[in-house]
């Protein structure tokens, strides 16, 4: 059976999927990853809390997370969440009403601070487990993509992925479509990871203004190939960096630029996953 050229619904140039992370580091322990401020805290310092890291970080719940979805539902846009065990246990109404906005979450550790690579098997088996059952217990909802922290998987992840009912991956950066990968007897659909375009970039080089300059060549040049190459956009935000004066303004530029355009498919991360499944099953590729 001769394989058919891949497509998008309604023949889509591009498939634009936005990412809004929403992060819970453990409060029990210290501060951990990324700081606000230049340098770590001495390993000898009397207070191992970065207070001006985590309160940067609190943005996220206590301001960021629904400006940014009031974005959304403006443009009548549903996007994939990336979220932590620990998020539902800090935020649950949050979590709860942006599911019943239609966003979809999906499974990111237990404990932003944790990487998997720390872990044996069993924990790390016990971490995406412990995160999965948060998620359902709380949304209703079983999710069916899992994103490591620091989007780093181990030897495990991926068996232990599928161990869990987990129907998709987002942590390799090895093509830039979905693609079936075989985990024993089940496949897992990958969902390659974009780090192009990523709010945290602005953190580190440049200005809002070049960062949509940046967005707007790729979104561009994808749709310009689309039609005979369909391709998938990622846009990764975070909810206590993107929400923020003036980038906000930043992250309603791009979703409203994308909106302009006809032929562009606005999907979810599990949207994406389950159409590339069809088409695989369908080609007698799985």
């Amino acid at each position: 059976m001769a394989q058919q050229p891949f497509t998008w619904p309604n023949k889509a140039r591009v498939a634009f999927v936005l990412g809004i992370a929403f992060e819970a580091w453990d409060r029990t322990k210290p501060t951990t990853g990324r700081g606000l401020q230049r340098g770590s805290i001495p390993a000898n310092a009397v207070c191992r809390r970065d207070y001006s890291t985590e309160t940067f970080r609190e943005f996220g719940a206590k301001v960021g997370l629904r400006r940014l979805l009031d974005i959304c539902d403006r443009y009548d846009l549903k996007v994939s969440m990336p979220i932590n065990g620990l998020t539902c246990e800090y935020y649950p109404d949050l979590v709860k009403e942006a599911h019943q906005r239609g966003h979809e979450m999906i499974a990111h550790g237990w404990d932003q601070g944790e990487y998997l690579y720390m872990l044996t098997r069993e924990q790390e088996r016990d971490n995406i487990f412990k995160t999965v059952e948060a998620i359902t217990r709380l949304t209703g909802e079983r999710p069916s993509g899992w994103s490591s922290p620091g989007v780093r998987s181990t030897d495990n992840t991926l068996e232990l992925n599928v161990e869990a009912g987990l129907l998709y991956n987002c942590d390799y950066h090895d093509d830039e479509m979905p693609y079936p990968r075989r985990v024993g007897d089940k496949v897992l659909m990958m969902i390659p990871h974009q780090y192009t375009i990523n709010d945290h970039r602005m953190e580190e080089e440049g200005t809002r203004h070049e960062f949509f300059d940046k967005f707007k060549d790729e979104f561009d040049y994808r749709y310009e190939i689309g039609a005979d190459n369909p391709t998938m956009m990622n846009v990764i935000s975070h909810a206590y960096l993107s929400a923020r004066i003036p980038v906000i303004d930043t992250f309603e530029q791009i979703i409203a630029y994308a909106k302009r355009h006809k032929d562009v498919w606005f999907a979810r991360r599990g949207d994406i996953a389950a159409w590339a499944r069809n088409y695989f099953e369908e080609n007698e590729a799985l």
